[in-house]
This record gives C-alpha cells, sequence and structure tokens, in this order.
C-alpha cells in the first residue's frame, strides 16, 4: 500500500499524515473550546466542526505529502482521528471529544463524516497541487 503499482514511488508519507492528525485533533479539541466553551452543542454543530477539522488535517497531509498521494493521505489522517476519536471515548467523555453516548447509528454516521472530511480535504490539495504548474527553477 506504500507504493504505487505504476510508478514505483510513494504513496502515502507518514510524517505527512502524521501532522494532519496532529492539526485536526488541535482544531477539534481548541475550536469546541472556543465555539461551545461548556455548552453541550447540537450534534449538526458538533459535526460540522468535525468536518472542517478532517478537512483542514487532510489538505494539510495532502500538501506536505507527495502529490500522487495526497488523497491517500487523507485518508490515514481520517482513520487516525477515528483510532484517537475511540481512544478518548474509551476513556470516557472527554468534553466535545469522543463518541462515547453515541449509538451504532451515530457512531456510523460520524465515521463516515470523518473519512469524507479527510478524504476530500486530501483530494482538494491534490487537484490544486496537480494544477499548478512546476515552478521553474
Amino acid at each position: 500500500m506504500a507504493r504505487s503499482q505504476a510508478g514505483g514511488g510513494r504513496r502515502v508519507d507518514w510524517f505527512a499524515a502524521g501532522v494532519g492528525l496532529v492539526v485536526a485533533v488541535a482544531v477539534q479539541l481548541v475550536g469546541g473550546t472556543l465555539l461551545f466553551g461548556s455548552n453541550r452543542p447540537a450534534l449538526v454543530s458538533q459535526g460540522l466542526l468535525t468536518f472542517a477539522a478532517l478537512l483542514a488535517g487532510g489538505a494539510l497531509a495532502g500538501v506536505i505529502g507527495p502529490s500522487a498521494g495526497a488523497s491517500w493521505n487523507g485518508v490515514i489522517v481520517a482513520v487516525g482521528f477515528i483510532v484517537v476519536e475511540e481512544l478518548a471515548g474509551a476513556l470516557g467523555p472527554l468534553g466535545r471529544f469522543g463518541s462515547a453516548g453515541l449509538d451504532t447509528l451515530g457512531l456510523v454516521v460520524d465515521d463516515v463524516l470523518v473519512l469524507s472530511g479527510g478524504t476530500l480535504g486530501g483530494l482538494i490539495a491534490g487537484a490544486v497541487r496537480n494544477r499548478r504548474p512546476p515552478a521553474n527553477r
């Protein structure tokens, strides 16, 4: 999975995905604290914040990593975010982070939202990078 079939180049840059994951988690935590404070946000607001956090993290991972693997980097950010979210939920409800208390349908919707945000962020970054002409050196 780390190598492409045709080109032989790397598709996933783990450093870029890690940076994107850290940014997504930070946006989720800081944004939730600043926007919602101690109030329990509505699920739609929380979902939009999560989607925006993953869009930012996936896009950053797509920009930092190789352009051929930009969408894969976004997917890795999203999968890592789901793992962090579930670990936080296993520890107990931690404010606006973690899926503690959601039913099965809520978990599926949450995971689809996270995967969509990360993947779209990576796809957008890859499309923008492939659209730009290469810089002359």
